[in-house]
């Protein structure tokens, strides 16, 4: 079971700016703002995943310490690319728009590899967040969450890391008494044994 998220200086201090502040929503966060939020992300990973970890910690604090890129809202969060960086360093970070304290009214997709389906409700995107992420609520965003119309039970997703530690993925959940279940999960060819080949094709997806 995933350890609750410690209160620590970098999220207090984030929890008191998007307290008190009044946020432009498709405004970019201040550095100040970002760098906490980097810190949080970096800490949480560290006390998680450990072993994920491929970055190193100086070389990332230098880094963040320096002119930062401008970024752009996406619909996993603010995310900020740097188009040039050393040994150790991030080559891209997603902030969480929990975590910064403001919600877009316009956004890029944060990947485009299907279409197709309908926008879900709000409590079944929770239940597909909750499927994937079994908690660990700072790994990643999903997102682009997209329901079947010719057969309700599909849903398909992607899901973003927050931090670089892996690619961006898709996944298929599929209800089974009354319940969300992952059926398959990652970067290709996902659901090819599992899901029905009119529901991808739905999506403009097809397997070999």
């Amino acid at each position: 079971m995933r350890r609750p998220l410690r209160i620590t200086g970098a999220l207090l201090s984030i929890l008191a700016l998007t307290s008190c502040a009044v946020n432009t929503p498709d405004a970019r966060p201040d550095d100040s703002r970002i760098r906490d939020t980097i810190n949080l992300l970096l800490e949480d990973m560290q006390a998680h995943h450990p072993d994920l970890v491929n970055w190193k910690s100086q070389s990332v604090k230098a880094e963040i310490n320096r002119k930062l890129p401008t970024g752009k809202a996406t619909e996993a969060g603010w995310t900020l690319n740097w188009p040039s960086y050393g040994p150790g360093e991030l080559p891209q970070v997603v902030l969480p728009w929990s975590l910064i304290g403001q919600y877009p009214n316009h956004y890029s997709l944060d990947t485009n590899n299907y279409s197709g389906g309908s926008i879900v409700k709000q409590s079944v995107a929770t239940q597909i967040e909750s499927a994937q992420l079994k908690g660990d609520t700072y790994f990643a965003a999903i997102v682009h969450i997209r329901q079947s119309q010719k057969d309700p039970t599909w849903i398909i997703f992607t899901s973003v890391p927050y931090l670089p530690i892996t690619d961006i993925a898709y996944g298929w959940a599929h209800l089974e008494n009354k319940k969300w279940v992952i059926k398959d999960f990652g970067t290709a060819l996902v659901g090819c044994t599992s899901v029905p080949i009119e529901i991808q094709h739905e999506f403009g997806l097809s397997c070999p």
